[in-house]
């Protein structure tokens, strides 16, 4: 009868290694990631133009596994002011290309972008781009190329810097700085000038502090400067200090 109950707890205690060892593989081989964000800002500003200089929210969620991901993003007016409707919805799906070195991350996707605002005249627009990323130096070097393939057919480039800066375990700090250029075709739609130009420039600080592991919030003040020939062909103010705060959660 020993040898039975022996037998038996033996069995069940292997029985539980097995399955833990089991467990601890799978959560090794999981890739899977879902997380999401809510940004409040004072301003929607892109590549340069402030589309609006009142509050407003930008939720975004992201699903990846492995390499691939897609992200929905918004933009919608906290005011009531007509004359400003940005509402935006952006479908983005991305791909980290399989490279040997992990010293640069290069990403290729796609971005539909459209706009169910009520008063919005802007047309549904798709956008393919190249992002590379290069890591393991003391600034981190982000290369970006875009190719609008509907409406613009035009590119648009951005060079960027940024340095990151842990001040505790759970707050970090993060200071960089982003140049944007475009093509003719590119700033003939957006600003009605044909020219190939230096679009934009930006500075900015944020910071970001961990609540728990998997919630954060943040927060971000931004100076962009448009080229003044491009600003006054489009009749918008040239420069703008924007910033705002966000909520972020990690689902998986």
């Amino acid at each position: 009868m020993k040898k039975i109950v022996y037998t038996v707890v033996i069995g069940m205690v292997a029985g539980l290694v097995i399955a833990q060892d089991a467990v601890v593989v799978q959560e090794k081989k999981s890739d899977v990631s879902v997380s999401s964000d809510v940004g409040f800002y004072s301003a929607y500003v892109w590549r340069g133009q402030i589309l609006s200089d009142r509050m407003v929210a930008q939720p975004s969620v992201t699903a990846a596994k492995g390499p691939f991901s897609l992200n929905v993003w918004g933009n919608w007016n906290a005011s009531d002011r007509a004359d400003q409707d940005t509402a935006e919805m952006d479908y983005t799906a991305a791909y980290t290309l399989p490279l040997k070195t992990d010293n640069v991350t290069v990403d290729v996707g796609l971005t539909c972008y459209t706009f169910p605002g009520t008063g919005n005249e802007a047309a549904p627009s798709e956008e393919v781009f190249l992002k590379s990323t290069f890591n393991n130096i003391i600034l981190t070097p982000v290369a970006s190329v875009y190719y609008d393939v509907h409406e613009v057919n035009g590119w648009y480039g951005s060079l960027a810097l940024s340095q990151e800066v842990e001040i505790s375990d759970a707050l970090t700090a993060e200071i960089g700085g982003s140049v944007g250029y475009g093509t003719e075709n590119y700033n003939k739609v957006y600003f009605s000038k044909q020219a190939n130009a230096a679009n934009d420039a930006n500075i900015y600080v944020s910071a970001k502090y961990a609540l728990t592991e998997k919630v954060s919030i943040g927060a971000l003040l931004q100076y962009t400067c448009l080229n003044t020939d491009l600003a006054k062909s489009a009749g918008q103010n040239n420069d703008i200090l924007w910033g705002g705060v966000t909520l972020s959660c990690k689902f998986l």
